[in-house]
């Protein structure tokens, strides 16, 4: 290790030399010149892993941040943190958490392991293509973009999966998920108050409702799971209750008013 860093540092090399044996014979003590070769190769060392770090943190810029947001209602709905982009722009990371549990359908049908699988791939991808990159713009002007990061897995099973579970609470939502056959319906639904719901197989499909693009139930129910009300029923208001291409009502649009939960806390926070 001493011939490295004499290596690196010319000073040191007549004394590494002369003075240090492999053999265990009498080694002399380093001058104070060595000593501030060392010290001078240890300093430029630690400053160049310093400024490696400070490169890294200044690329992107970390403005605000909370964990287990309550919003619309819902608790401990998603994570947030605003970032403020090397180029000047911002971007506001929604993370959330859900674990799926799967289950028979009410006539025996049951899921493979593949199509467990399938099905968080493209709840993942029907959500992103509904919500990711949205665009939103704060009360100092300044335009925010809406990244979506979803970490969507499977509910352990068996005793020890059970124990597991119940150890672990880092879930924002857990969602039992029912097989039902293909074209079938199951009425789907979230527990604002719990953070739970049901979900059926079906609901990673577009569904026809009468808005200009058929709905696909997962993107809808999203909505609820961030605090969103069904808008179909007048509970968003007028204006929304007759907005049938809205994807809170049976569409699969999403207008600036959805955005707005998450603008009031990026106004609150930066």
């Amino acid at each position: 290790m001493l011939d490295a860093i004499a290596s690196r540092n010319p000073g040191l090399q007549a004394w590494s030399a002369a003075s240090l044996s492999r053999g265990g014979a009498s080694r002399a003590l380093p001058s104070a010149s060595d000593r501030t070769s060392v010290s001078e190769g240890v300093g430029r060392m630690l400053g160049a892993i310093a400024g490696a770090a400070a490169t890294t943190s200044a690329g992107r810029e970390l403005v605000a941040s909370e964990d287990s947001v309550t919003a619309g209602g819902v608790r401990d709905a998603y994570d947030l943190q605003l970032y403020r982009e090397p180029d000047g722009s911002f971007t506001l990371e929604l993370a959330m958490k859900i674990e799926f549990d799967f289950t028979e359908g009410p006539d025996g049908q049951r899921w493979t392991a593949a199509e467990r699988q399938q099905f968080i791939d493209d709840y993942t991808a029907a959500v992103e293509a509904a919500w990711h990159g949205h665009t939103f713009t704060d009360d100092n002007g300044e335009q925010i973009t809406l990244d979506i990061d979803l970490d969507v897995g499977e509910r352990p099973g068996g005793f020890f999966g059970g124990v597991r579970d119940v150890l672990d609470t880092s879930e924002n939502w857990s969602i039992e998920v029912v097989k039902i056959d293909a074209g079938g319906f199951n009425q789907s639904y979230v527990v604002p108050g719990q953070n739970t719901g049901r979900f059926d197989s079906e609901d990673v499909n577009p569904v026809s409702k009468g808005a200009s693009d058929p709905q696909v139930g997962a993107a809808h129910e999203f909505g609820h799971m961030i605090g969103l009300p069904d808008e179909y029923n007048g509970k968003g208001g007028p204006e929304a209750q007759n907005d049938t291409d809205s994807i809170m009502h049976t569409g699969m649009d999403v207008r600036d008013r959805h955005m707005d939960l998450v603008e009031a806390w990026v106004n609150r926070n930066n």
